[in-house]
Formats: C-alpha cells, sequence, structure tokens
C-alpha cells in the first residue's frame, strides 16, 4: 500500500491530523519560503497498528524567525509515529522547536521517534531545540534527540582538496545532510519535486554569501 503524503508548506496557528486504523501517512513541513513563521502541527493517531512519518526541511535566512511545536499522540495501541526535521540556517536565521511525544494510557506497545538536527551557516544563526515525553502507558518505546552545529571543516577541505570550490562543496554536503529526509519520502514525483527546490535555494544562498 502507497503511504499518503501531505506537504505542509506554511505555518498556522493550530494545523491538527487524524491518522485511523491501519493506516499510513507521511507529513512533510517543508519550510523555504523568506518568511517568519510560527505554528503547530499536531498528528492525532486515533487508530491502532497505524504508521506515521513527520519529516521536516527547513531552511531560513536573512532576519527570519520560525517557531515550530509538534505534537504526535498516540490514542490507541500498536502504532508507530517516526519524526525527524532538519534545518538549515544561513544569515541571521532563528529557528526554535518543540516537539511533544504524548502516549496515551490506552496506547500500549506503540513506539514513538523523534530527531531534530540543525546544521548554522553563519555565526549569526541560531537554533534552539526542546523534545519532549509525556508517556502515561507502560509497554511503550520512546526515544529522542537534537543536535545543533556546523559544516565539518574535515569533510570541507576533502571536498576542496578534491578540485571542488567552496560553493560547491558546501552545496554538496547541505544536499546530502537533506536527501537524508528527502529519500524517506515514499512518492517518487513528490520526493524529486522537494529535491529540485532545495538544490535551488542552496545555490542562491551559498552564491550570496560570496558577493
Amino acid at each position: 500500500m502507497k503511504t499518503n503524503t501531505i506537504i505542509i508548506d506554511s505555518l498556522k496557528n493550530d494545523q491538527q491530523f487524524s491518522v485511523g486504523d491501519n493506516e499510513e501517512k507521511t507529513f512533510v513541513i517543508f519550510l523555504t519560503d523568506n518568511i517568519s513563521q510560527n505554528g503547530k502541527v499536531k498528528i492525532i493517531i486515533e487508530g491502532k497498528k497505524a504508521n506515521v512519518q513527520i519529516l521536516g526541511i527547513i531552511i531560513g535566512q536573512g532576519q527570519q524567525k520560525i517557531d515550530l511545536y509538534t505534537l504526535q499522540d498516540h490514542l490507541k495501541p500498536e502504532s508507530v509515529s517516526d519524526l525527524y526535521i532538519k534545518s538549515v540556517l544561513f544569515d541571521e536565521a532563528r529557528f526554535n522547536y518543540q516537539g511533544l511525544i504524548k502516549i496515551e494510557k490506552d496506547a500500549q506497545k506503540s513506539n514513538a521517534y523523534q530527531k531534530n538536527q540543525n546544521l548554522l551557516l553563519s555565526k549569526k544563526a541560531w537554533a534552539d531545540s526542546r523534545p519532549y515525553l509525556e508517556i502515561l502507558a507502560n509497554d511503550v518505546r520512546c526515544t529522542h534527540g537534537a543536535t545543533v552545529g556546523k559544516i565539518d571543516d574535515e569533510q570541507l577541505y576533502y571536498l576542496q582538496s578534491r578540485g571542488l570550490g567552496i560553493v560547491a562543496a558546501k552545496k554538496l554536503i547541505i544536499e546530502g545532510y537533506c536527501q537524508d529526509v528527502i529519500n524517506r519520502i515514499d512518492d517518487d514525483k513528490i520526493r524529486e519535486e522537494l529535491k529540485v527546490k532545495i538544490d535551488e535555494k542552496i545555490k542562491i544562498l551559498l552564491s550570496r554569501m560570496l558577493n
């Protein structure tokens, strides 16, 4: 069965989605416009044996501010939710992320995962990531993690030593960083469309850094 893919390309105060019995859904939070945004994405897993992915690519620039809150709320047993969000932040962009995994008391044997990684392309870029767990059942598996860092100097040096210029080397590293999330999208057309948009955006922003 092909996974149903939902694209979320702007944040609103409160966006809520439900997932039923045996459903497979992928939600893709894709924010690449130079617009400050603030909003919540709530995934309510109402069904048993549902399988949910929440993926995210955020590219920030200028003085953009992005505040994102996500909720993975498991109401029924034996369901899986897997969140994987990455940001790439240029200039003075700021990204504030809070994610809550909530396992209700009737949601035994649920599996829930949450990972947020942030790549800073400027000394003035900033990211804050705060994962939370609220577990009311006793037979579950939950993990979460977050990182904030910059491009690895050794990686960059290696690519430059192989003949790539600074822009091409950084572009390759950033594309590889984002590809890890994009590869999880089951829909071939959506995956390729988002990849093209990412490549074009990164090329523009990197070129501007050197001008």
